[in-house]
């Protein structure tokens, strides 16, 4: 398959003066290198779903306060995420800001409320 970000397979190649992806301004993406992210990123924070259960359980944390302890932990590992990729979020992935700040929050709210129970 011809990728046409990268010129590839245009005998002609790219124009003088112009970058290797035909002068539209858009870089080259590896989906293998943007699967492994997602990847480690979901392992963390399905981690951190687990641990914040816990605490929440130990602390005794009922009804809104762990919610708010839920989501204080997610808010926190993400842009420990972000200072970890020097907060050039686009480097890594192709998500806007606010929905890397927001995502998995129903998947790992469900490991949460299961070990903050099982810590109750």
């Amino acid at each position: 398959m011809i990728d046409p970000m990268a010129g590839v397979g245009d005998a002609s190649g790219p124009a003088p003066g112009s970058d290797a992806t035909g002068g539209e301004g858009k870089d080259i993406f590896d989906a293998g290198a943007a699967s492994h992210n997602t990847k480690a990123i979901d392992r963390i924070r399905s981690f951190m779903g687990i641990v914040s259960g816990c605490v929440a359980g130990i602390l005794g944390l009922t009804g809104l306060e762990g919610l708010v302890c839920f989501l204080v932990l997610h808010l926190t590992v993400s842009i420990a995420l972000l200072a970890k990729m020097n907060f050039d979020l686009r480097s890594y992935s192709r998500q806007s800001m606010v929905a890397f700040l927001i995502a998995d929050l129903q998947k790992c709210g469900m490991s949460f409320m299961l070990f903050w129970t099982l810590f109750y």
